[in-house]
Parts: structure tokens; sequence; C-alpha cells
């Protein structure tokens, strides 16, 4: 059964070979490899033609630069695979990835799989585990999404998952986005789903890199993904009222999120207090009751009683982590 495997290329020259590499001795060998150079001004875009030249099953695209959603929407438009899957070009999946996901995609005829994974940062892996809920089959359009919202035992992120192909019908990634796309994207190809399976073996290691544009976003940048979990919210409460609660939650992760990198970067004058402050108001206590760990709700209680003091407590905090690292 073929498998399109889509790779997003951007500048990576140092580490794209190991993740071709990576990906051309899947034990499932029915695959096809399309690399998406987006505009690379470094040697990815020869990289990326060369490995064309050693196997046939590796297509390549050169397009101007406009961001990894354009570049994974460019390969999906001409993946001609059962199912998709999503690699980013600076991580690597191990031999068997494929064959696990698109196994356990079959055996339960989910229309998606997950599998967890292993994070790679200054030279030291560490393992993900899914919170809370074991790993297993959900099965019915709600518990997709319940297990999605409930539990994010899915997680953020289009790389670690196998989607059939259909569940792209009506779903692309939000173009010209740069940040978060994935979290744009996910809900809502787990919206189009029926059943989703997710297995407890980490097959994908993903890299922790300086430079990377998850790693290089301006504070800015993230109210973006505010932007993103209201959208979210409005999908839940029409399609999935009993869900609303942790749609609400997810908007305070997201403030979260953005008051952490205002502060990361010092600009506490610049910070949109007022705007931030407002979403603290109306959802904190659907975040109090959710389903994160208690660091974020202290955080979170903290952000409450005073924004500018909680960026000023994890700026001191994230000085002295990067101390010890």
């Amino acid at each position: 059964m073929l498998v399109s495997i889509i790779i997003p290329v951007f500048n990576v020259e140092d580490y794209l070979p190991e993740c071709l590499d990576s990906v051309l001795v899947q034990t499932h060998s029915d695959i096809e490899v399309i690399l998406v150079d987006d505009g690379s001004s470094d040697s990815s875009g020869n990289i990326c033609d060369n490995y064309s030249l050693k196997d046939s099953r590796i297509r390549v695209i050169h397009k101007d630069n406009s961001g990894a959603a354009d570049a994974r929407n460019a390969g999906i438009d001409i993946s001609s695979g059962s199912y998709i899957a999503f690699i980013d070009s600076d991580d690597r999946a191990d031999p068997d990835y494929i064959e696990y996901l698109l196994g356990l995609c079959t055996d339960s005829g989910a229309d998606l799989s997950c599998c967890s994974h292993r994070v790679l940062s200054k030279g030291k892996e560490s393992l993900y585990r899914f919170r809370k809920n074991e790993p297993g089959l959900y099965s019915g359009n709600h518990e997709v999404m319940r297990a999605f919202m409930s539990t994010r035992l899915l997680s953020a992120s289009v790389w670690g998952k196998l989607f059939r192909r259909e569940l792209f019908a009506d779903v692309r990634f939000p173009e010209g986005s740069t940040f978060y796309e994935d979290d744009a994207t996910l809900y809502r190809l787990a919206a189009a789903a029926d059943s989703a399976v997710l297995g407890p073996e980490p097959k994908y290691l993903y890299q922790v890199r300086d430079g990377s544009l998850v790693q290089s976003n301006s504070p800015s940048a993230s109210l973006r993904l505010i932007d993103v979990m209201n959208e979210q919210l409005g999908l839940i409460r029409s399609s999935y009222p009993e869900l609303t609660s942790y749609a609400k939650a997810n908007i305070i992760m997201a403030v979260n999120h953005c008051v952490m990198k205002y502060a990361e970067y010092g600009k506490f004058s610049t910070a949109p207090i007022p705007e931030l402050k407002k979403y603290y108001r109306e959802y904190e206590r659907d975040f109090l009751r959710g389903i994160s760990y208690m660091p974020a709700k202290l955080f979170s209680m903290t952000a409450y009683i005073s924004i500018p003091l909680a960026m000023r407590i994890y700026r001191l905090l994230h000085k002295s982590y990067r101390a010890e690292l």
C-alpha cells in the first residue's frame, strides 16, 4: 500500500541527509517521498535533487519561500498514496516508522494513527509520554475529538502520525502561515476522522535545534496561537458542545504561551496586557478544571492576578534554567 511522505525543506543542509537516510531505509518500502524545497538559500535544494537521482521514489518540488504550511499543501496536492505522513526535515524516523503507523491503521481500520516520539535536545534524548489515558483505539468521530481535546493524546503536531488521504478532501494547512500551522490543522483533521488509534512505541525522533522556526518565533507571532484556539473554540461550540470547556482551556494555554514568549524576550512594555487579561478573566476557571499540569496552573493563577508579575517570575526562572544547561 503506497504511503506518501511529505517533507518541507528550508535551509537544513546540516540535517537533511540524516533525515532522508532514515526515510529511505523504511521497512515498508512502498513509499513516495515528496521533498518540497521552500526557497532554500543554502545547499538544501541541491541535496534534494541529488537524492532524487539515487532513488526513484523521491519527487522534488522547488518553490519560492512561503512557509511550511504552503510547502505541505504543495506536497499533498501532488501526492498519490492511500495514506499521508509528514516528517520535518531536521528530524529522523525509525526504520519501521511507516510500517508501525500503517499497521496500526490497517489492523484497526482507523483513519489516522499516532505513535509516541523521542526528543533530542543538546545531545540528550528524552521520551515523550502520552498524558493520562492509555493509547488505544478511539471509535466514532466524537470520541476522536474527545481524545484530542480532553487528553491531548493526539498532540498538536502532524509528524508522528499517519493520515488516510480522504481526511484531506476538505482540509489544508492555512495558506501563508509560518507559525502554528499544525495547531490550526490537526483539530480539523480530527473532526474529519471517524476513528483514531494511538500506539505507545516511540518511532519518531524530534530534534530541538537553535534557529528552527519553532525556536525563533517572536512574541508578536505567538499571538497567532490565540487566534487559532479561538477558531478551534468556534468549531467545538458548533459541532462538539460537550467539549467546549476544553476548548476554552486551550485558549488559556495559548495565552500562557504568549505571556511566556513576551517574558522570554524581555518585552514587558509591548505585551498586550489588557487583551490577554480579558482571556484570563473569561476562561481561567475552565483551565484550572482542565488537564494541564500543576506548574501551568500555578503560572496561570499568577497571571490572572498580575500578568507583569507572572512575566517577571517566568523570566527569572527561565534564566536560571538556561544557566543550568
